[in-house]
């Protein structure tokens, strides 16, 4: 690969070779029309028909290209935007039996008409997750095989962090071979300049962030083109994204159970970047170093006309550091408020629990927020050295006090176990850092170290993994989550009850460990602290959650319908008869989720008799009995 990194002498046999290049792709020396695409977000051996009828995949509006489009129609250029992942779930949604569904054909049918019909000069395609590689690749390779003419370019934040440090693996080349260009990091400016080399309208001194692939001389144009602060005050083209119809066929964020059904979901993007340095996180490798921030009226205009032209109701926020800018942040709920936005908000991606102040949380009550998470991730000091995650226990514990205080916000937090040299003694203190923080629910995901990033280079110099090509790492969440699938085949078999009890706190626990200490937390938690909350509004929220897990989520899950049973009498005062049906036929079928319910103590006949033991001794009973919570 030959990296350029300064400008081309016009009269160079370089350039001579790039224009001929660019002549032998575009022969009209023309870009006049072009088509993104989004691929399905996974292929068809990830991809379950069920959780796709029951409306549980993510639904996300590929934002991103809605921001290239806008930039390119301000050109006069024509653009179109096909979504796949929505076609799939749309289909999925509204078939009558899985019969009638074929993955494979609906999508490919999809993209061949829209091609044929669009007749593009050329065809985008954006890779956001590592998980969506190979539906990538066979997106790609499809669109080659039926327009074998036609350019293919390639972005997205995977592709990024498949081509850090001007290095890129021989396998992700082969893997996309028929990809003629590629296009790294936030390309709205680059992409344009391009199209603009292309029709002759800049010089080839313009070309930026674009990887040559199918050229007999690999070349990469080093030069950056980040939009600064004034550039990114961008509205995408919502009207190429369907923002009506995306949640009626999916989910956006975690908090759409909180909402009526009904309601319309869509995201937006009201800053880039993110001011933690976490060396588990990739968000620096796209977005580059600090945080940059649209202007507090552009978001308005954006939610504004959301609201009245699509009828949004509810927005996620796909800031990585949303409360980033103390005073920018205010200004922004302040405005939402005035200008009677009434659309309802929610963080999914996280913020950062130091900006979990008083003014900002009340400020972020009034303007509608329904819903956020903390980036904990851990409650030992030498983890969170380790990661650098911009918090510290006494942080996390002062922006729990904060947030208990407002109940009408669903607050939650991340949580993170197995991270390289992570003892029990250390994730017990995760644990009871939990506990003292008690907050509505735990998100707790196992440790997966992604390639690129500091602590996958960190692990490989100790030897604890061998440096693994990156598209053989697929970190997979949401409904495609390893730890639910597992939870679901019924694979957890030991005996954890206790699982800090009677062991050496200081080894580091197995990855079969990991699964079942996963398991205890996600119980203890979750599920059985929710037997000493009596205030109405969290009742109310944690009912709607808990029945989204039973019914959408995880509905062959007995835990989940056990608790939707003791809070459908809590809320509502009886318990549905199909709901203590399913628990039991889930315990008939399963010796495993039996055994579960043997350790913790559950029993169908509560749900029978209306009476829970647990309720008003089950949380202080456990502390006493374990005895090792304070460590």
């Amino acid at each position: 690969m030959k990296v350029i990194s300064n400008e081309l002498d016009s009269k160079s046999e370089l350039t001579q070779f790039i224009d001929k290049e660019l002549t032998r792709l575009f022969r009209q020396k023309q870009i006049k029309r072009i088509l993104f695409i989004a691929p399905p977000d996974v292929d068809i051996a990830m991809f379950d028909y069920a959780t796709a009828k029951r409306g549980r995949y993510w639904n996300y509006p590929p934002y991103g290209v809605g921001i290239i489009a806008s930039h390119l129609r301000n050109e006069g250029l024509n653009v179109q935007i096909l979504n796949l992942n929505n076609e799939i779930l749309k289909a999925s949604k509204t078939s009558n039996t899985e019969s009638d569904f074929d993955f494979e054909n609906l999508w490919e049918s999809k993209m061949k008409q829209e091609i044929s019909t669009f007749s593009p000069d050329i065809v985008g395609v954006t890779c956001m997750f590592s998980m969506t590689h190979k539906s990538t690749v066979n997106l790609c390779n499809k669109i080659k095989s039926l327009f074998p003419a036609l350019p293919i370019a390639l972005g997205g934040v995977h592709i990024t962090n498949c081509f850090l440090n001007n290095k890129v693996s021989e396998s992700v080349l082969k893997d996309f071979s028929n990809v003629d260009f590629f296009f790294l990091y936030e390309a709205e400016l680059a992409f344009k300049q391009f199209i603009k080399v292309v029709n002759k309208e800049v010089p080839l001194c313009e070309l930026a962030q674009i990887y040559f692939n199918s050229s007999s001389e690999k070349l990469y144009f080093s030069h950056k083109k980040i939009p600064t602060e004034e550039e990114i005050n961008v509205i995408p083209a919502h009207d190429l994204m369907e923002p009506a119809e995306l949640s009626a066929y999916g989910v956006i964020g975690s908090f759409y159970c909180l909402k009526d059904k009904g309601t319309r979901f869509t995201t937006m993007l009201s800053n880039r970047g993110c001011r933690g340095q976490c060396t588990y996180c990739s968000v620096k490798n796209f977005n580059g170093i600090g945080v940059r921030h649209r202007s507090v009226q552009s978001v308005i205009d954006e939610l504004i006309m959301l609201k009245e032209k699509y009828g949004i109701g509810h927005i996620m926020w796909l800031d990585d550091d949303f409360l980033h800018d103390h005073k920018r942040t205010l200004r922004l709920f302040s405005e939402m408020t005035k200008q009677h936005v009434g659309i309802t908000w929610d963080c999914t991606n996280g913020v950062i629990s130091s900006s979990c102040t008083d003014e900002i949380i009340v400020a972020a009550a009034e303007s509608g927020c329904i819903g956020l998470n903390i980036g904990v991730e851990s409650g030992n000091p030498e983890i969170l050295k380790l990661t650098k995650k911009p918090g510290t226990i006494k942080t996390f514990l002062k922006a729990a006090e904060v947030l208990r205080k407002y109940e009408q916000i669903n607050s939650r937090v991340f949580l993170m176990i197995g991270v390289p040299d992570e003892t029990y003694r250390m994730i017990l203190d995760t644990f009871n850092l939990a506990l003292k923080m008690d907050l509505d629910w735990y998100n707790i995901t196992i440790f997966l170290p992604l390639p690129n990033t500091p602590i996958f280079e960190y692990m490989v110099q100790k030897g604890l993994l061998d440096r693994v090509e990156f598209e053989n790492i697929r970190y997979s969440s949401g409904a495609y989550g390893k730890i639910r699938q597992n939870v679901n085949r019924g694979q957890l078999e030991s005996d954890f009850k206790n699982i800090f009890e009677n062991r050496d706190l200081d080894t580091v626990p197995t990855e079969s460990q990991l699964y079942d200490i996963w398991f205890f937390m996600n119980y203890y938690l979750n599920f059985n602290r929710l037997f000493k909350e009596n205030r109405p509004v969290k009742l109310n929220q944690q009912f709607k959650y808990i029945q989204n897990i039973a019914d959408l989520v995880a509905p062959d899950d007995p835990f989940a319908m056990y608790i939707c049973g003791y809070l459908q009498k809590k809320v509502l005062g009886y318990i549905d008869s199909q709901l203590i049906k399913r628990v039991e036929d889930r315990l008939k079928a399963s010796k495993c989720w039996r055994r579960r319910f043997d350790d913790f103590d559950l029993s169908v006949n509560h749900l029978k008799t209306g009476i829970f033991p647990h309720e008003a001794e089950v949380v202080s009973n456990y502390n006493k009995k374990v005895g090792i919570i304070d460590g």
